[in-house]
């Protein structure tokens, strides 16, 4: 008798316990659906009339009533020494195009920084190009041979120093560390937008 009752007990915890995780499953589908993923961030920092709003692994503005994307704030980037004929060259484009050895030391940050100014300037009709500056399969080779007033080249590279210039007709992109990279990236398109 006394095992028998153990083990009903044991069976209703079973499922009390099942009852339990569906009703949090559904509660947790219900909270996504109505709240979102949690995408609000924490809050929003003016800077120059643009509200940058905290999205936990971004910041965000509005320009122009499209959304641009960033990883840091202007004020974290404005270290970055770079040229003003830079910004001026890359401003009012239909197509840029970035490239960057293949194996460089910072090949993998260099890559996401190619994608997200992609992502972020496909969203104000700039069309940005990925490519090597050597023959690598299903991309193109972009050179600093290339770079035109039309269709500048943003060669990104790993360097002793960060800074961006203009060499010839290049934009020449070199960072210190990986961070950096990230930091020209979103220099570049705060510039480009007119934000900084």
């Amino acid at each position: 008798f006394l095992m028998r009752r153990t083990r009903e007990s044991g069976q209703k915890l079973k499922k009390f316990m099942i009852y339990l995780m569906g009703v949090i499953m559904i509660g947790s589908v219900f909270g996504v659906v109505f709240f979102g993923f949690g995408t609000s961030g924490s809050g929003s920092i003016e800077y120059n009339d643009f509200e940058f709003v905290d999205r936990r692994n971004f910041w965000s503005t509005t320009v122009n009533d499209r959304e641009a994307m960033f990883t840091y704030l202007p004020s974290d980037v404005k270290i970055v020494l770079i040229d003003d004929d830079v910004i001026n060259r890359l401003k009012d484009k239909v197509q840029i195009d970035t490239t960057y050895d293949f194996n460089d030391t910072f090949a993998e940050p260099i890559a996401l920084a190619q994608y997200q100014i992609g992502i972020t300037l496909n969203n104000f009709n700039v069309f940005v190009r990925k490519g090597f500056t050597s023959e690598q399969q299903d991309f193109p080779v972009i050179t600093c041979g290339r770079s035109t007033n039309f269709v500048p080249v943003i060669y990104f590279k790993s360097s002793n120093e960060t800074r961006v210039y203009l060499d010839d007709d290049c934009i020449m992109a070199e960072a210190l560390n990986q961070d950096d990279i990230v930091r020209i990236k979103d220099r570049l398109v705060y510039g480009i937008l007119g934000i900084i």
